[in-house]
């Protein structure tokens, strides 16, 4: 059973970005909240954040939806770059648009999807378990 990264407690969240910092320094060792693989979207004071975390779909459509063949599906679900040369920052981004939930952004510095590595980062910076990691079963 692979360790998947999960949408807990989408209630708690105050927006404090730990999440992003965390996927940021992970993937790129940087500390910004633009370049992470998942998104927190605020509107306004009196409005809850909008957390977007990749679900690892079992048969992803981001990766369907690339017209060059960059992405493609990982036995345990989700996405991967496999080859990041077939990627030329289309004008496009069909692969970000395709994302059921929205948490495949486009990186502003190389304008290539930045895809989560289910590495669990992001939860264990979560200070309100917002955001969980461990096993899932799947069917």
């Amino acid at each position: 059973m692979p360790a998947r990264i999960r949408l807990e407690h989408p209630e708690r969240c105050i927006a404090c970005l730990n999440c992003l910092l965390a996927c940021s320094r992970e993937l790129f060792g940087s500390s910004s909240t633009t370049r992470a693989a998942l998104q927190v979207r605020t509107s306004s004071l009196s409005s809850p954040p909008i957390i977007a975390i990749c679900v690892a779909c079992r048969n992803p459509p981001c990766a369907a939806a690339c017209p060059h063949g960059a992405l493609a599906a990982q036995p345990e679900g989700g996405p991967t770059l496999v080859n990041p040369s077939k990627c030329p920052t289309c004008e496009t981004k069909d692969c970000s648009k395709a994302c059921v939930t929205g948490a495949l952004p486009i990186d502003p510095l190389t304008g290539r999807p930045i895809v989560c590595t289910q590495c669990g980062a992001c939860a264990k910076f979560c200070p309100h378990e917002v955001i969980t990691y461990g096993e899932v079963r799947r069917a």
